[in-house]
């Protein structure tokens, strides 16, 4: 009755293809396929939504991605489901898989994918992947292979991979199910992803995402460094647990147990975010971690977004951060316009009238920035706003291991960098933090009263030689 209700609201009747088959209705109902059932309508949404980019774009092979039916609404209603399904509560998906009393009702998201039977080409993408896991793992069950398919089925398609894959990752996560292919026992090199990428690109059908053996290298890293990330295999704090056994940073911990409580603000684009695939994490958030295990009287905030320059700051985070009243504020902001020299010029007064000490690295190494003149004009005008300027490029230049700095996406860093940028940072906090209790014995806390602040250099290649 539900199947002959949801094909006459899409419009549609169409098949599966033999290899992506649908768990059987009249099988056994067991949590292995209630799992399948998930698992299998996920593939199905993400595929109906690649069908409608492909209209789009007007790319892809048209066996693979029909061009008329089923019809656009039909398709987005899917893309509706499958966003519905994956807000569900943890704790109801859980109880209804392991056949518990449960608030989840099946007939609601699941079932209408599953009864909408989308064919799946056998050489879509997702199928291909499928088939290279399964020689690669053959003893894994097949919902575990599915699932990680399924992922780097959605991660190909690169433009939501901030939200609807973040989404699915957590919901295969809840369910105890696979999301990157070492969870299978298989190698996690780049060299490993671009082999398999070299299998795969050759294979999959013409399509509206970008199929070439280093896209599916990228995908591969992106989905391993996620997978690791999100089951808290290697992240931020595994990272800062790491940092604080190194001597450089351990002789530090003293210093940072006796920073008395205050607020730090950091306000940056995507280098100081812990979403990122490059990396297990930034260094903000890595030093942040720092804290938190060695001293949480420190409390941190970050405002960020990817991309963040000094006038999209001033437009959606300055009021924000101004009013949390930190004692340290850092920049890490692109500058591009004359507009965000004057933004950058506002912000800074704004902070400084309120006491807070504003602090800028002279490079966190952004290509853009390195190339740039403006980029010199912009600290230029940062000094004379009275801004810190925190030197980081002599470190970052002398690195020993800075071939390693730069990811597949040659934007964004990797670890090693991370890392060396997290003992940058955390000792401009601890630099920032002496300076500004010296300058409030000397003038009575001449920051407050909107004085302007001596500009802080720090000698980081002997703190961290």
């Amino acid at each position: 009755m539900l199947k002959s209700i949801v094909s006459a609201v899409l419009g549609v009747s169409l098949t599966l293809a033999p290899s992506t088959q649908a768990p059987n209705a009249g099988a056994a109902v067991t949590p292995e396929n209630r799992l399948e059932q998930l698992v299998e309508a996920n593939i199905v949404a993400v595929q109906a939504y690649q069908i409608l980019l492909a209209r789009k774009e007007g790319r892809g092979d048209a066996v693979c991605y029909p061009r008329e039916s089923p019809p656009d609404t039909a398709l987005e209603t899917l893309n509706d489901h499958q966003q519905k399904l994956l807000a569900t509560p943890a704790e109801d998906l859980q109880g209804w898989v392991a056949g518990r009393p449960s608030a989840f009702d099946p007939s609601t998201d699941l079932q209408p994918i599953l009864d909408t039977h989308l064919t799946l080409a056998g050489n879509l993408p997702v199928n291909i992947f499928y088939a290279y896991l399964q020689k690669q793992a053959p003893n894994a069950p097949r919902t575990s292979l599915r699932s990680v398919a399924n992922i780097y089925q959605l991660d190909l398609e690169m433009e939501r991979d901030g939200d609807r894959l973040q989404e699915l990752i957590g919901f295969y996560i809840t369910l105890g199910l696979p999301i990157y292919v070492g969870q299978l026992g298989l190698a996690g090199t780049d060299q490993d992803f671009l082999v398999a990428g070299k299998q795969l690109a050759a294979q999959s059908c013409a399509s509206p995402v970008e199929l070439t053996a280093e896209d599916w290298q990228i995908a591969g890293r992106k989905i391993w460094n996620w997978g690791e990330k999100r089951l808290h295999i290697r992240d931020g704090q595994v990272v800062a647990d790491e940092l604080l056994t190194e001597p450089d940073v351990a002789r530090l911990i003293p210093l940072m147990k006796a920073l008395p409580r205050q607020q730090i603000a950091i306000i940056g684009h995507s280098f100081t975010m812990d979403v990122h695939w490059a990396s297990p994490s930034a260094f903000v958030p890595i030093a942040t971690s720092m804290f938190k295990r060695e001293n949480p009287r420190v409390e941190f905030r970050q405002f960020a977004a990817g991309g963040l320059t000094f006038s999209r700051a001033y437009k959606n985070f300055y009021q924000d951060a101004l009013a949390w009243k930190p004692d340290i504020v850092l920049f890490v902001l692109a500058s591009r316009t004359p507009e965000d020299d004057s933004d950058l010029k506002l912000m800074a007064e704004g902070f400084r009238k309120a006491g807070t000490q504003v602090l800028m690295f002279d490079s966190v190494g952004d290509s853009n920035e390195l190339a740039s003149s403006k980029w010199r004009e912009t600290l230029a005008l940062a000094e004379k706003a009275g801004v810190r300027i925190v030197p980081a490029r002599a470190t970052l230049d002398a690195a020993p291991d800075k071939e390693q700095f730069l990811s597949m996406d040659h934007i964004h860093m990797k670890e090693p960098y991370h890392r060396l940028m997290a003992k940058i940072w955390l000792k401009a906090i601890l630099e920032a933090s002496k300076a500004k209790t010296a300058s409030a014995h000397s003038d009575g806390n001449s920051l407050a009263s909107g004085a302007r602040p001596q500009i802080l250099i720090l000698s980081m290649r002997a703190a961290f030689s």
